[in-house]
């Protein structure tokens, strides 16, 4: 700033609005208009020292947590300062979030005392940040002591937990709060995989049709004797005698069921969900979904991204539905607004999902580089949450082989054999016309989703249209044959399917991933091929130890869990910061003394500092 704009901005009764990032500083000056001076804090301000100590003093009940200002911000916060002086009126125009209300807390406690007022917006448009404006509020500490409770928590666990893991061997670094739950998961199931004993099986598939009238269709022996064949069948020649059996039989049909099944569209997407379909559909780690979605906010283009909610206000509701009658005519645009749940667990209700703040650019608003493909996907998901349901038919055929050949032992007779055969039409596309039957956060890549022990995904797709049947009627064998089949150990994880079942679980907060991910892969405990995750013996290693010596805290799903609904009744004002704190950090210290740790970093106080160093709010 030069001293003629100083002097300009000193004899000028102007308010400063400070944002984190200098990106947006230009767009929302010319939202505002005279009378405002935007700033940026350049990100965080202050944090714990990374080094010099734990930086976390317990005494009484009390948590005193002793803040540093980066380095990095020494020149941001002393232009804030001398803009400040000037200014009627401070507002602090942080992210929408906790990590946004700890960093508004930081920098006033650095720019001294005065009044605070907070502006909130979820989108950087011109109605957002004017209708923010109008709406000032005082800080709120409930938020900023939740962020201040993850922090010091997770900079407890790595301060008591990692000096221990030298008992484990070289190489092991590092322990997290949630990043050990994650690695967990991923060691647990390369066990599981190497504890996998492959079997081969038969499966007997038939060829059929009714008599004289087409098409045939392809059904699958289900049981055999009253018993499901499953997978016992692993003889080839007692399966070709079988065969052989079967063919010199009468087959007919037992039942044929035909209904109609509906597809709901799927919701909006989350942080969570938009890492994992960006991960499936586009190929995007977490961190590079992350950074994409940061540009595509910060430039106006969607809502704020770090949410777990899927609501979405009733004029973004509005505008999807105008987008559907104009686009989709028909019966593609429900009768009433789709109103979905989140289920996400902890969400911030008060959030907005993830949507383009202007859908009726369309989906190429964006162009054609990775930030259109990733705008592509949340505007295509947008619009398809407020479609009508798809609509398929589900016919399913039973069929006997030797019909009422076969005693029971209760004395009633049955057919020695049921083969079955389903098919799935699509009758109404409806969402799926814009998004594609894939467009969930959930598509996989063929037999990921496999459970332990059970046949490769294929053997069960559904056929095309199946001919409608009716009990009795008498079918021709085509042909019929033996295919050979193995058991699949369960997937590994990908950075999608990892993130979904830390999210399912209630782990971590959703923005908080990306990290996640990118720490047990920088660290060595986890290595990604071909997409997969697999643990290191270093990675095995280092959680058998945590396993063994923390059992029943951080390192467990369920722990970790219930301490995050602690951490957000915080932020409700329904729990003390500082009592949660404490009981969770004395519990690690306990463990941790019995894995080897010397000492009690915990305690005594820190000596006295300034007051801009300690931090409580």
């Amino acid at each position: 700033m030069t001293q003629r704009q100083d002097e300009a901005w000193q004899g000028l009764d102007m308010k400063l609005v400070i944002v984190e990032s200098p990106n947006k500083v230009r767009k929302i000056r010319d939202f505002l208009g005279a009378g405002f001076r935007v700033a940026a804090s350049f990100g965080h301000v202050r944090d714990l020292p990374v080094s010099g100590g734990l930086a976390v003093a317990f005494a009484r009940g009390k948590v005193a947590p002793t803040y540093r200002m980066l380095e990095r911000s020494a020149r941001a916060i002393a232009e804030l300062s001398a803009l400040a002086q000037g200014a009627q009126e401070v507002l602090l125009a942080m992210d929408p979030d906790r990590e946004g209300e700890a960093i508004a807390w930081h920098v006033s406690q650095l720019l001294g005392e005065r009044t605070y007022r907070r502006v909130v917006f979820h989108a950087v448009t011109k109605a957002d940040v004017q209708k923010a404006m109008a709406q000032p509020r005082p800080l709120d500490l409930r938020l900023v002591n939740a962020q201040q409770a993850r922090r010091v928590l997770d900079r407890v666990v790595g301060w008591l937990v990692s000096p221990t893991l030298g008992r484990v061997g070289k190489g092991a670094r590092s322990a997290g709060r949630v990043q050990s739950v994650a690695l967990r998961l991923v060691s647990e199931r390369e066990r599981e995989i190497g504890k996998h004993n492959t079997v081969d099986y038969l499966i007997l598939a038939a060829k059929l049709e009714r008599q004289g009238s087409p098409p045939p269709f392809a059904a699958k022996l289900i049981t055999w004797k009253s018993h499901p064949l499953g997978q016992r069948l692993r003889d080839l020649a007692v399966a070709e005698k079988a065969i052989a059996w079967c063919r010199q039989q009468v087959w007919q049909v037992l039942a044929c069921e035909r209904r109609d099944a509906g597809r709901n569209a799927p919701p909006p997407f989350s942080t969570a969900t938009v890492q994992q379909a960006a991960s499936v559909r586009l190929g995007f780690n977490p961190d590079v979904t992350m950074k994409l979605l940061q540009n595509l906010f910060e430039n106006g283009h969607i809502t704020y991204h770090r949410t777990d909610s899927t609501a979405l206000s009733a004029e973004a509701v509005a505008a999807a539905r105008q987008i559907i009658a104009r686009d989709f005519p028909g019966p593609y645009l429900p009768h009433e607004p789709i109103i979905h749940a989140t289920k996400a667990a902890n969400a911030q209700e008060a959030h907005e999902a993830i949507r383009p703040t202007h859908p009726e650019s369309g989906a190429e608003a964006r162009g054609s580089g990775d930030e259109g493909r990733l705008y592509r996907l949340i505007w295509q998901r947008f619009i398809a949450c407020q479609m009508a349901a798809g609509r398929d038919q589900i016919t399913t055929i039973d069929v006997a082989c030797a019909p009422g050949s076969w005693k029971r032992a209760d004395g009633t007779f049955e057919a020695v054999g049921v083969f079955q055969a389903k098919g799935k039409v699509t009758l109404f596309d409806g969402w799926r016309r814009l998004a594609g039957d894939d467009a969930t956060e959930e598509a996989k890549p063929k037999g990921e989703a496999r459970k332990k022990g059970e046949p490769a995904e294929e053997d069960d797709e559904a056929q095309g249209e199946l001919p409608l049947l009716n009990p009795g009627d008498e079918l021709k064998v085509l042909d019929l044959a033996a295919a050979r089949r193995s058991t699949k150990p369960p997937p590994r994880y990908t950075q999608a399917s990892l993130i979904k079942k830390l999210e399912r679980d209630g782990i971590g907060r959703p923005s908080t991933y990306a990290n996640i991910m990118r720490t047990i892969l920088e660290r060595g405990y986890v290595v990604e091929q071909k997409r997969k995750l697999h643990a290191t013996p270093l990675g095995l290693a280092v959680t058998e130890f945590l396993v063994r010596h923390f059992s029943g805290n951080f390192i467990d799903l369920g722990y970790t869990a219930r301490l995050e609904e602690e951490l957000d009744r915080i932020s409700r004002g329904e729990a003390d910061w500082e009592q949660v704190v404490t009981e969770a950090s004395f519990a690690v210290l306990k463990l941790a003394q019995r894995a080897g740790l010397r000492g009690n970093p915990l305690q005594p106080p820190l000596p006295a500092t300034d007051g801009k160093a300690r931090g409580s709010a």
